[in-house]
């Protein structure tokens, strides 16, 4: 992986280019080859420097080999294989002459600590330049002198969020912070370690620090203070629920004023600990199995090439359709975003320079990269230009009518091998492409809001879609950047059909509880990122009334909608609702008017000899739907909230594994968690079933069902827990 020539004036210029491997790692055998030229570097008179550049396009180092992590079977092994990695860097960072890490592309994990290593770091202002430290979002701490070093480099103010969180910082970011000495356009980078070289290091500015980070390097108290305020953040952030993070905390606070070995040796013994944990395991799992969701899978019967995509359109410029049109301009594709008005076509461009600007000022990209977004964007009212598309997606209001006429008109204003995608969340793609002309172009890609931030899509196989439209649209997923998860069509596709029995059951629960609030607490205790309230808020009432009522249809009384939310909806369509009040701070945000006045009259006692006023909604001005009966309110523990919400997304998944909705529990898993957030540390839906044990979940839900037919286990499940199976094979 380090190929180095002769020196040339003096300068051993290193490359480093795995050539096996898609992307540059450090192993044992790449970790083992690196210390023998640092060794080569100390007895070699004619090294008067070293510069490391990665000749991989896209990768300097992007960490550790996380296949490594596979191999170790002990706590033992573990300590061994930190110690060879922090023992290469000390020897890196010991030689007495300058070394330079010129960064193009990932620098994560150890790759940072690598370049960290380094006398002096350059970095390009590249997009896919991102400095960081990952490793908690893997459930382990930075092991190879991450803890020790970027510390001292950024200070110990900085460092620490970036240290907690795995936060990444692009080239101009990280130069800002302090991490490189210098971010600068890719093809200066050569000329740039040169000068360095020549004058000995006395042209790089260094960095300082200033006011309260300056005092908090200075004095080990303050440094404690600090980590303690940082304890009772990560512990509202992350409900006790990830070691890793708080290991980070006692790493830093043990190692306060002791030598750099003894941190090290913490380290490792923290590494030690963490990868026993479960929470590693899963974390490492789904790392696995999103960086194969990040390809264009093979299972379609066909392939294609995600740079073959080169003109694209959007048919609808809402907040999602200008949202989308962006990601494939920020890819270069040539995109036309299109509307039936000028005015709705303004305010989609209006959306997209907003997100422009924001991620300009954010330091995320920089006004050059944003420029030529823009000029990959063409805002139109007509379908023309469209025959030479690879892909149209259509983006509009999900009424069938409307989006008949939209494909109708696409059919005719493309060529023949342009694939026609629908972001529908709630038909589905045969009902899309029934009138359609050639009905086999047809596909599904489901987008998550916000399009920039969620990073799942849904690719959907239609009846009749073939495998070259399937392929082409899964490989434009992949060429933005998105984790894929191809699915079978069916009314909600696989993460709205799990979701919708999530939902309704916050509905039915609010009303059956002395304290509504309850609900969301519990789940957010279970680890979800957000309660189902809040989480109703967010998406809206009128979307997910929309969605509950296709979810009704297509599969009948077990997804039949919480009456509570259709007496929501319609207050929330009455002309005068209730006044706007907030739920919760906690929540850092306004809630639904209707939903906010709802929940607080459902928390006050309600007497139950007059069951009339006690409608959720009892208290609301203008005209509703008949109020909501509550039953008697109860004290209900967070344990059967939970089995409630989520042993029904379980009985859902048996059943579309049944159906062949997706290839396996995986995918059931990985879309749950980069769709909605459910829990990364327990892996998903269907790996925390294997844990709790099929047989037992059965068992719930016929004890539910004995009142409530909605939680009667489907055959699937049955079928498992008689005979002992798993969702997922048992672990050797």
């Amino acid at each position: 992986m380090w190929h180095a020539g002769e020196p040339q004036d003096g300068v051993l210029w290193v490359d480093i280019n795995w050539s096996e491997r898609p992307v540059n790692a450090l192993s044992r055998a790449t970790l083992a080859e690196l210390s023998l030229l640092v060794t080569h570097a100390r007895t070699d008179s004619a090294i008067r420097g070293i510069v490391f550049k990665s000749s991989k396009p896209g990768s300097f180092i992007a960490g550790a080999d996380v296949t490594e992590f596979q191999k170790i079977q002990s706590p033992d092994e573990a300590r061994e294989f930190v110690e060879l990695g922090q023992q290469v860097f000390d020897d890196l960072a010991s030689l007495s002459i300058p070394t330079v890490a010129l960064i193009s592309g990932a620098c994560l994990g150890g790759g940072l600590e690598f370049a960290l290593a380094c006398r002096y770091r350059i970095a390009d202002e590249g997009r896919k330049t991102q400095l960081g430290l990952p490793e908690v979002k893997l459930g382990i701490i930075p092991g190879w002198g991450g803890t020790v070093r970027l510390p001292r480099t950024v200070g110990f103010m900085e460092a620490l969020p970036l240290l907690l969180t795995g936060r990444t910082l692009n080239g101009r970011q990280a130069a800002r912070k302090g991490l490189v000495h210098d971010a600068v356009p890719n093809e200066a980078l050569d000329h740039v370690a040169r000068e360095i070289l020549r004058s000995e290091g006395r042209n790089v500015r260094p960095h300082r620090l200033r006011g309260v980070g300056r005092l908090v390097n200075m004095f080990g108290p303050l440094k404690k203070l600090v980590l303690w305020q940082a304890t009772k953040q990560v512990l509202a952030t992350t409900h006790g629920h990830y070691p890793a993070p708080f290991e980070v905390v006692n790493v830093l606070r043990d190692g306060i004023g002791q030598p750099d070995q003894e941190q090290l040796r913490l380290v490792r013994e923290a590494n030690a600990r963490l990868g026993e944990s479960p929470v590693t395991r899963e974390l490492v799992r789904l790392f696995f199995l999103s960086e194969r969701a990040k390809k264009a899978p093979d299972t379609v019967g066909a392939q294609a090439d995600p740079n073959s995509i080169r003109q694209a359109a959007v048919i609808g410029a809402g907040a999602m359709g200008a949202g989308i049109a962006l990601l494939m301009a920020r890819r270069g594709i040539w995109t036309r975003l299109k509307d039936l008005n000028p005015d709705f076509v303004s305010r989609g461009m209006k959306t997209v320079r907003k997100l422009i600007s924001s991620d300009v000022r954010r330091r995320r990209i920089t006004s050059l990269e944003g420029t030529q977004a823009l000029d990959h964007l063409s805002p139109t009212t007509d379908y023309r230009g469209l025959k030479n598309a690879d892909l149209v997606l259509e983006a509009v209001v999900e009424e069938i009518d409307v989006k008949h006429q939209v494909f109708d008109e696409l059919a005719a204003a493309t060529g023949p091998q342009c694939v026609l995608a629908t972001n529908t969340s709630s038909l589905t793609v045969a009902d899309v492409a029934r009138t359609v002309a050639h009905p086999e172009r047809v596909v599904g890609l489901h987008f998550f809001n916000p399009p920039d931030k969620m990073p799942l899509v849904e690719v959907v196989r239609g009846p009749q879609s073939n495998p070259e439209s399937v392929a082409k649209a899964a490989a434009l997923a992949s060429r933005i950047g998105k984790t894929i998860v191809l699915v079978g069509d069916c009314a909600g596709f696989l993460v709205n059909r799990l979701l919708a029995p999530y939902m309704n059951e916050a509905g039915h629960l609010v009303t059956e509880i002395e304290d509504p609030l309850q609900v969301d607490r519990a789940a957010i205790e279970f680890g979800m990122p957000m309660g189902p309230l809040e989480l109703i808020d967010l998406v809206g009432l009128g979307v997910s009334s929309h969605v509950s009522e296709n979810m009704r249809a297509a599969y009948g009384e077990r997804m039949e909608p919480a009456p509570l939310w259709k007496s929501l909806h319609d207050s929330a369509n009455a002309k005068s609702g209730p006044p706007k009040i907030f739920l919760k701070k906690r929540f850092g945000r306004r809630l639904n008017p209707a939903v906010s006045k709802a929940i607080a009259a459902l928390a006050r006692p309600v007497p139950l000899a007059n069951p009339s006023p006690a409608g959720a909604l009892a208290n609301t001005r203008g005209p509703l739907s008949p109020p909501v009966p509550r039953t008697a309110p109860s004290a209900m523990s967070h344990e059967s909230i939970v089995q409630r919400l989520v042993y029904p997304i379980i009985n859902e998944a048996a059943r579309c594994l049944d159906e062949k909705v997706v290839a396996c529990a995986d995918d059931v898993d990985l879309a749950m968690v980069f769709g909605t957030g459910f829990a990364p540390f327990r892996g998903g839906p269907l790996r925390y079933a294997d844990a709790v044990g099929i047989a037992k979940i059965v068992e719930t839900l016929d004890r539910l069902a004995s009142e409530h037919p909605r939680f009667l286990p489907c055959e699937g499940l049955r079928r498992r827990a008689a005979a002992g199976e798993r969702f997922h094979p048992a672990e050797i």
